[in-house]
C-alpha cells in the first residue's frame, strides 16, 4: 500500500467493521456479513475485468467450489477447518486454471462464455448429485472456531471477516500498483505495445484469473460457515449478476470501488426484496433480478466508471491542472548513449530478414524482402505510401505473422512469434499510429517498458514490501530516460494529455527503457517541432554510438538520409534499392518510385540532384 489514501481507507473501513455494528441494529449487521464475503469475491472480478480486461459471467461458479468443498471437508472428514479452506481455495483456483488455459489464448468473449457455461454445469451437477445433497445441499455446517472462540453472532463473525477482507484489499491494492498490475493496465490500453515491450498477455492474463477464482473461493468458504449450508443457488447466474453488479458499480480495476460496489449491491438487494412486491405484487426472485438489470444498464449508461469515476470527477474539480511545458532533451552531447557491458560489438547483425512475404488475400503487401542490420548503425526504411515499410515492422516485430520468410534477431527465428519473444530478445518498437498508455501517467507509460529489466511477480507484488526496492530501481531508470528526450516536465502528467508531438517522443522514451540492442522507430519525427525533429536526430547517433543498432522508417526523405548509415526502398512491398544515401540518393529506381515518372525523366533528375544538394547542406 503505498499512498495515504489507501490507509486512510483502511482505517475507515476497520471503523466501520469494528465499531458500527455495536450501535447497529442486528439485521444491518446480518447485511454487512453478506456484503463483506460477497465484497471479497467482487475484488477478484474486478481485477480480472479491470486489470486483465476480462469477462467472467460465471463468477458463482468458483465460489461455490470453494463452498462446496469446505462444506464437504469440514461436515464428513476429520480435515481441520484451516487446513480444508486452503484446500478449497485451492480447487477453485485449480478449475479457473484449467478453464483459462485453453480459453485465455482466444480472442473476444469465450471466457464470457465459458464461465458462464460453467456456473450452469455446476448448478445441474449439484443439483443431480446426491453426495453433493442434490437439492438439499449440504447443511449442518459448523460456524467456525478460532483462537479459543467460536464466532456464531453477526458482530463476532464480522470481526472475524475484518482481517480477512482487509488482507484482500491490500493484497490487491498492492499488485494494482505493483509491476504486474502496471503491465496489465497497459495491455488494457494497448495490447499490440505492451507486448512488444515484454509483457506475456496470455500468462499474465491467466494469472489474474486464477487469481480472482481464489479469491472467489475465500468468499465461498466463508459464505458456507456463515449459512450453515451450501446448496446449487451457490453457483446460479443471479448470484454472478451480483458479483458482477458489485465491480461494475464501484469501478472496474479499482479495489476500493469493488469494497464500496459489495456493500451498496448488497444493501440494494435488501431494499428491492421490500420494494419489488410492493410494485409488482406476488414477484418471485426473477422480478428482483431484473431490478438488477435495470439498475446495471443504468451504471453502465451513465456511469461507465462506476462509483470511482463520480469519485475521481469530484475530487478532480479541486485538483490543480499541470500547464503544458516545452522542453528539449537533456545532456545534449556527442558521447555514446546507453551503451552497456554485453553488447553486440560493433558490425554484429542482430536483425536478418530472409524472403520476408506478406499476402492479404490475393494482394501481396510485402514480396520477399531482405535486410539485414547490424549493432551500431541506423538503417532506413523509405518508399512512397503503401510501400509495406509499416508492414514489415509489424512482421518483424510478431505483430503480424508473415506469410513466408524468416526473421533472426541476435541469431533466434522469431518469425510467428509473439511480439514479448521479439522484445525478450532485446529489440523493440514504435507505432506508427501512436500506442499510448492513456490511464497512466508519462512516468507510468515508460516503467511499463521496464518490464523485462525487472522481476516481480504477482505473489511477491501483492506482499508489496518485497517489490519496493525493485520499484525505487523502475522510476530511477525511468525518470533517466524521460530526461533523455526531454519530457522531465511532463513526468508527472498524464499521457493522454499531451500533444502529439510529446506523445511521439514519450513512446521513443518507452522503448529506450526495455535497454534493446535493436530499435525499431515508425515514423518518430511525425508530429515534432524543428528543434524536437533535430533533438530526436541528436539523440539517435548518440544511441548509435553506444551500439545500439536502429531501423527508422521516416517520411521526412531529407532528414533519413542525412541520419542513415544505409538506406533500404520498398515500392509496392518489393525492396527496389539498397545502400548507402548517396547510392539511394542517385538510384533511378527510387527516383521514379518517389515521383512516379520513368527513369530517363529530366524533371526526375533534377528533382533528385535538389534533394542531394539539400541533404549535403544538413551535414
Amino acid at each position: 500500500m503505498k499512498t495515504r489514501s489507501d490507509v486512510v481507507g483502511v482505517v475507515l473501513l476497520l471503523v466501520v467493521l469494528l465499531l458500527l455494528p455495536l450501535v447497529l441494529p442486528v439485521w444491518v449487521t446480518g447485511t454487512a456479513v453478506y456484503a463483506t464475503i460477497y465484497a471479497i469475491a467482487a475484488v477478484g472480478l474486478s481485477l480480472l475485468m479491470g486489470l486483465a480486461g476480462q469477462v467472467s459471467l460465471g463468477h458463482a461458479a468458483f465460489f461455490a467450489v470453494g463452498a462446496y468443498t469446505q462444506g464437504i471437508l469440514v461436515t464428513r472428514t476429520a480435515v481441520p477447518g484451516l487446513l480444508s479452506a486452503v484446500i478449497a481455495v485451492a480447487l477453485a483456483m485449480l478449475a479457473a486454471l484449467l478453464v483459462g488455459l485453453p480459453l485465455l489464448r482466444l480472442r473476444g468473449h469465450y471466457l464470457a462464455l465459458a464461465t458462464l457455461g460453467l456456473g450452469i454445469i455446476l448448478t445441474v451437477v449439484a443439483i443431480e448429485t446426491p453426495f453433493l445433497g442434490a437439492t438439499s445441499g449440504i447443511f449442518g455446517i459448523d460456524k467456525p472456531e478460532f483462537g479459543g472462540r467460536r464466532y456464531d453472532s453477526p458482530v463476532e463473525y464480522l470481526w472475524l471477516l475484518t482481517p480477512v477482507v482487509v488482507l484482500a484489499i491490500v493484497g490487491a491494492r498492492n499488485l494494482v500498483q505493483s509491476r504486474v498490475g502496471r503491465a496489465l493496465g497497459a495491455v488494457n490500453d494497448s495490447e499490440v505495445a505492451a507486448e512488444t515491450l515484454g509483457v506475456d498477455t496470455f500468462r499474465l492474463r491467466l494469472q489474474v484469473f486464477v487469481l480472482s477464482a481464489g479469491y472467489a473461493g475465500v468468499a465461498g468458504v466463508f459464505f458456507a460457515h456463515w449459512l450453515a449450508v451450501v446448496n446449487p443457488n451457490a453457483a446460479n447466474f443471479a448470484l454472478s449478476v451480483e458479483f458482477l453488479l458489485m465491480a461494475v458499480l464501484g469501478g472496474l480495476g479499482t479495489v476500493w470501488g469493488a469494497v464500496v460496489g459489495g456493500f451498496a449491491v448488497e444493501f440494494l438487494d435488501e431494499g428491492l426484496r421490500e420494494v419489488v412486491p410492493l410494485v409488482v405484487p406476488g414477484a418471485t426472485g426473477e422480478v428482483q433480478l431484473i431490478g438488477f438489470g435495470i439498475v446495471l444498464t443504468l451504471v453502465m449508461i451513465f456511469l461507465p466508471g462506476g462509483l470511482h469515476q463520480l469519485f475521481r470527477t469530484l475530487t478532480r474539480r479541486w485538483a490543480p491542472v499541470p500547464a503544458a511545458v516545452e522542453g528539449t532533451a537533456a545532456g545534449l552531447g556527442d558521447g555514446p548513449l546507453l551503451a552497456r557491458e554485453g553488447r553486440p560489438e560493433p558490425g554484429t547483425v542482430l536483425l536478418s530478414v530472409r524472403g520476408l512475404t506478406k499476402h492479404y488475400g490475393g494482394v501481396t503487401a510485402v514480396d520477399g524482402v531482405d535486410l539485414d542490420v547490424a549493432a551500431g548503425e541506423i538503417v532506413a526504411l523509405i518508399g512512397p505510401n503503401g510501400a509495406g515499410k509499416t508492414t514489415c515492422f509489424n512482421m518483424v516485430s510478431g505483430v503480424v505473422e508473415p506469410s513466408a520468410g524468416t526473421v533472426e534477431v541476435a541469431g533466434t527465428r522469431i518469425d510467428g512469434r509473439k511480439p514479448h519473444v521479439f522484445a525478450a530478445a532485446r529489440a523493440t518498437r514504435t507505432f506508427q499510429n501512436l500506442q499510448v498508455f492513456g490511464s497512466a501517467t508519462v512516468l507510468g507509460n515508460v516503467m511499463v517498458g521496464r518490464h523485462l529489466r525487472s522481476r516481480v511477480g504477482l505473489l511477491r507484488g501483492m506482499l508489496g514490501f518485497a517489490a519496493r526496492r525493485e520499484e525505487r530501481e523502475i522510476v530511477a531508470a525511468a525518470r533517466e530516460v524521460i530526461d533523455m528526450v526531454g519530457l522531465t516536465a511532463d513526468a508527472d502528467r498524464p499521457a493522454a494529455d499531451l500533444p502529439f508531438g510529446r506523445q511521439r517522443l514519450m513512446e521513443v522514451a518507452r522503448a529506450l527503457a526495455v535497454e534493446p540492442d535493436l530499435l525499431l522507430l515508425d515514423e518518430p519525427m511525425a508530429g515534432l517541432s524543428g528543434a524536437e525533429r533535430r533533438d530526436l536526430a541528436r539523440l539517435l547517433r548518440r544511441l548509435r554510438a553506444g551500439g545500439m543498432g536502429i531501423v527508422l522508417v521516416e517520411h521526412d526523405v531529407e532528414a533519413v538520409l542525412a541520419l542513415a548509415d544505409r538506406v533500404a526502398v520498398l515500392d509496392d512491398g518489393v525492396r527496389i534499392a539498397l545502400g548507402t544515401p548517396q547510392e539511394v540518393r542517385d538510384d533511378p529506381a527510387v527516383v521514379a518510385a518517389y515521383l512516379g515518372v520513368d527513369d530517363d525523366d529530366p524533371e526526375a533528375e533534377r528533382a533528385a540532384q535538389a534533394l542531394a544538394e539539400v541533404t549535403h547542406d544538413e551535414r
